[in-house]
């Protein structure tokens, strides 16, 4: 089974994937916008690629880890100077983005809603 990890913002999500790294097990991650106290995303496209993602976990690979990453508010993300746009290992610019990390397999924007592609994603092991 597949372990799920769910963080908020980038220096808990750098701490986790430093902790994950060791394991040798793929790791998949979601990036998503924040969620207000009802637990609505700002991200409209995160609210349809999620049902979709989770579903398609299924496939994944067992003892995989999959880490739903919380980018936090739509102001803090559309900041071009947001560290999820800088950092050189995720180099966001659509969300969602769905990626294997350290890894060129990614998917973004609508293609994350796209199940045959995220189940590919999940099963494809190179």
């Amino acid at each position: 089974m597949v372990v799920q990890h769910n963080v908020k913002g980038y220096e808990d999500f750098i701490k986790l994937v430093g902790e994950l790294e060791g394991s040798g097990q793929p790791i998949h991650v979601l990036f998503s916008g924040g969620k207000d106290e009802s637990g609505n995303s700002w991200c409209p496209y995160c609210v349809k690629a999620e049902p979709v993602i989770h579903d398609a976990l299924a496939k994944a690979p067992e003892k995989s880890h999959f880490v739903h990453v919380d980018v936090g508010e739509r102001s803090y993300w559309k900041d071009l100077n947001c560290p999820f746009r800088k950092d050189l290992n995720t180099h966001l610019v659509f969300l969602p983005t769905l990626l294997r990390w350290k890894s060129p397999q990614r998917l973004d924007g609508e293609r994350c809603s796209n199940k045959d592609l995220v189940e590919m994603m999940f099963e494809d092991e190179d």
